[in-house]
């Protein structure tokens, strides 16, 4: 899949969801799978990217962040996802 593939199929899943929604059970699944090791967690959706930002103290955490979105989307945001969750604060 190209670049240009995974941000139409990305465009996809948030006219299907809408950005405010997709953000909303981003941020609900990874509070669950994390339980709470992430502090201040905030996603933004927009037509071509998503965006992870909030505080951890591990990688292992933010990892599972990452991943969460991977299977939100079916791995689709793979070029177009920003994990700028800060370790170790």
């Amino acid at each position: 899949m190209t670049k240009h593939e995974a941000g139409s199929d990305l465009r996809r899943t948030i006219e299907i969801l809408g950005e405010a929604r997709l953000a909303e059970q981003i941020e609900g699944q990874i509070e669950r799978r994390a339980s709470g090791r992430i502090r201040d967690l905030h996603v933004v959706c927009s037509d071509d990217k998503i965006i992870l930002t909030g505080r951890s103290r591990t990688y292992h955490a933010k990892q599972l962040a990452q991943q969460v979105v991977l299977d939100l989307t079916d791995g689709q945001t793979a070029p177009a996802l920003a994990n700028q969750i800060v370790v170790g604060c």
